[in-house]
């Protein structure tokens, strides 16, 4: 029991002392779809929202994000679709992410983001796949 306890105060002490460091993370949304749809990464901690990711095939595109303390709030990974010649809310991913490196996220025919992979990248709090 003891054992258990030591555990999570180390673990607690892990996030606390990551939560402080500047983070430099590349998201990478790749289309796994032939439908039009828009992608956005929105960082509320460091108060970024990305510039519309708009994707017309299977492709890749990435956002570079660089500041301190960017896991302090849950990011958002939003898709919209295209609906009537208007953005049309589609999906959301939420979770928390921190350090320095990368995170790939998919988005197939549902429109839901989904993290499929990641290096250097702490995540918690959320989808983290």
């Amino acid at each position: 029991m003891s054992a258990v306890i030591r555990l999570l105060a180390i673990l607690c002490c892990i996030l606390a002392i990551t939560d402080s460091f500047r983070c430099k993370i590349i998201v990478r949304v790749t289309s796994k779809t032939d439908k039009k749809f828009k992608a956005l990464v929105v960082v509320p901690a460091l108060g970024i929202r990305s510039q519309p990711m708009i994707f017309n095939g299977k492709t890749t595109k990435k956002v570079k994000v660089d500041g301190e303390e960017c896991g302090r709030k849950p990011w958002i990974i939003r898709t919209y679709k295209w609906k009537n010649n208007s953005w049309k809310p589609a999906r959301n991913m939420t979770a928390k992410l921190q350090g320095q490196g990368w995170i790939r996220v998919v988005v197939r025919d549902d429109l839901r983001p989904a993290p499929l992979d990641r290096f250097g990248v702490m995540c918690s709090e959320g989808l983290c796949g």
